[in-house]
């Protein structure tokens, strides 16, 4: 598929979501269909996590099990359009994580669907809904507590100059889809980069580029930054102890838990100037025609309840989008509202206009 026919057919998707806002969810029966999710037994499932395993238990009190395949982004997509196009119907359930294929292949051709309880519609903000999101997920600037006190980030710009040369970590961008998303609002937002430029170097940018968004990857890019295939990677190389002149990196919040598990020395970025990283979400979608309809209904009932979602939320650095539901105490500042605040949501015109051309500028810059 082309990328203006990718492009056109995520902003007619967009169209349609803007169209159908507001739609009222038909009230479900839900005695009867969880009478008929123990009939049918088990839910079918594709994931870009393996905890999704991990709510075995509170399906299996309504009789259903769980059959779970982790997989990347690209192998979901893959194979649902190779199983769609051919007539077979072996999934009931994905949870991906992956924009454009969500809202530029999956969604479009009707292989996949958008479903909320009807009791928990007006509990999910208007952003999470269409496509549905069960999670979201920051990801942020980390430093090395041992060494400093406080981020000695405080402006992204900083991430560009020759003090930080070779000591900036990021999971690979080319296999790492959110990062190129990430990208993708940076270009967007570039007004903003534009300000925070001034902010931090006291005068206005000079551009080599279309905009400060892409002066900014450029800059980046060229600035020998160390790509990673994990985050685990990242939080190693940062929050590893001994270090003189330790790195920063971008990684998921979540990752601050191995200052406990791995004795690392974790510290997370606030108020960098323009903002501090951005949350992607994790969305939860039926399969069309799939041969376990109701227990997938349960499925997604159960991950809207705390007891479905703590295989995420007991841990750092994963809210549920029930604002009713908990979240690790302990997490860094705060909760979804708090991290809302602080980073950048992906959203899909950003992704659906920019990815394709911000990857190939990222590629040809790293040279």
């Amino acid at each position: 598929m082309s990328r203006k026919s990718l492009v056109t057919r995520v902003l007619v998707f967009l169209c349609l979501v803007i169209m159908t806002t507001g739609t009222a969810f038909a009230a479900e029966d839900w005695d009867e269909i969880i009478a008929k999710a123990k009939e049918e037994g088990v839910v079918v499932t594709w994931g870009t996590s393996s905890r999704l395993a991990r709510v075995a238990p509170v399906m299996e009190e309504y009789g259903v099990k769980i059959q779970h395949a982790k997989m990347s982004d690209m192998e979901i997509t893959e194979r649902l359009v190779r199983e769609k196009q051919a007539g077979i119907s072996s999934v009931d359930f994905i949870m991906a994580e992956d924009i454009l294929g969500v809202a530029g292949q999956l969604l479009p051709s009707k292989y996949v669907e958008s479903f909320i309880p009807e009791m928990y519609v007006d509990k999910i903000d208007e952003a999470y809904r269409d496509p549905f999101v069960f999670l979201v997920q920051p990801r942020t600037i980390l430093y090395n507590t041992e060494v400093y006190d406080e981020c000695p980030i405080t402006n992204l710009w900083e991430l560009t100059t020759p003090e930080w040369r070779g000591k900036v970590i990021i999971r690979d961008p080319e296999i790492t889809s959110t990062n190129i998303s990430f990208f993708a609002e940076i270009v967007a937002r570039a007004d903003e980069m534009a300000a925070a430029y001034k902010e931090y170097f006291g005068e206005e940018i000079k551009l080599t580029t279309e905009n400060a968004g892409w002066e900014f990857l450029k800059r980046l890019a060229q600035n020998n930054v160390v790509t990673v295939s994990s985050d685990d990677d990242v939080a190693e190389a940062v929050g590893s102890r001994g270090q003189a002149d330790p790195p920063v990196g971008f990684a998921t919040v979540g990752k601050v838990r191995l200052n406990i598990e791995q004795n690392l020395v974790l510290g997370v970025a606030e108020n960098i100037v323009p903002i501090n990283g951005y949350h992607y979400p994790a969305y939860g979608l039926l399969v069309t025609d799939s041969p376990n309809p109701n227990a997938a209904k349960l499925l997604v009932r159960v991950l809207l309840t705390d007891e479905g979602m703590q295989a995420w939320t007991q841990d750092w650095g994963n809210f549920s989008t029930n604002p009713e539901n908990s979240f690790n105490p302990e997490n860094p500042l705060g909760g979804l509202d708090v991290w809302s605040q602080l980073t950048w949501p992906l959203t899909l015109e950003a992704t659906a206009k920019y990815s394709r051309d911000v990857l190939d500028f990222w590629i040809l810059n790293r040279r």
